[in-house]
């Protein structure tokens, strides 16, 4: 809305669980995607950033209401666009798929999407860590560093809550072992969870595993 109470955009999308022409018609409440079929700005408010900033809180609102109803989360959302528009949706964080196979007209369209990643814990979860260090020359390392890059992207694209880096020194070089921060129900799930890490599975780091307890603050990852 503007100054004065007028609606100058907006959004449009439903629930889907397979994003195709027919499902494109109907609205599944349970669906786990978000298809996006509008986004809207009034003539004389476009090019302001406008349409981008609605997307942004938009796609957080996403999030913020999968914490708050963890039985039914929107893993991802999905959404057609022309070429032209490619760019936009790309900056806002989607990835281009392929061209559609859904037909609108006679222009081309490509299909998209963006998971949804957690970024809190469910009621039922709490915080655990992994600090590691690497036992193994570097070079033997990499191909595990690149799978574990893949496997914790896999992770947080099914829904997890998880991030994972480096610590480093005061100049910024690395070398005083990763970490990986993430959620589980319970020590046993999140031992079990650490024991598929391609790091660990393949014995490049000793690390260790231990739960986290907020005591001034709280942690929400992105």
């Amino acid at each position: 809305m503007n100054s004065e109470n007028e609606i100058i955009g907006f959004i449009c999308s439903t629930r889907c669980s397979s994003f195709d022409h027919d499902t494109m018609a109907t609205h599944d409440s349970e669906g786990n995607f978000l298809a996006i079929h509008s986004v809207v700005v009034k003539q004389e408010y476009r090019r302001k950033g406008i349409a981008s900033q609605m997307m942004k809180h938009y796609i957080k609102s996403i999030s913020e209401d999968n914490r708050m109803n963890p039985t039914l989360p929107i893993s991802k959302t999905v959404l057609l666009a022309k070429s032209k528009l490619l760019g936009f949706y790309v900056n806002l964080g989607f990835s281009v798929l392929k061209v559609s196979d859904i037909v609108h007209g006679q222009e081309q369209w490509y299909d998209l999407e963006m998971s949804i990643v957690r970024n809190l814990p469910l009621s039922d979860e709490r915080w655990f860590v992994k600090t590691e260090q690497f036992k193994k020359p570097f070079p033997q390392v990499k191909p595990y560093l690149d799978d574990h890059r893949s496997w914790v992207s896999k992770l947080r694209a099914e829904g997890y809550c998880i991030t994972s880096g480096y610590r480093v020194d005061s100049e910024g070089k690395p070398g005083g072992g990763g970490m990986m921060f993430f959620t589980a129900k319970s020590y046993d799930d999140a031992l079990a969870l650490v024991k598929n890490d391609p790091l660990v599975a393949n014995e490049c780091v000793d690390w260790r595993l231990n739960g986290w307890i907020a005591e001034v603050g709280d942690v929400q990852l992105q």
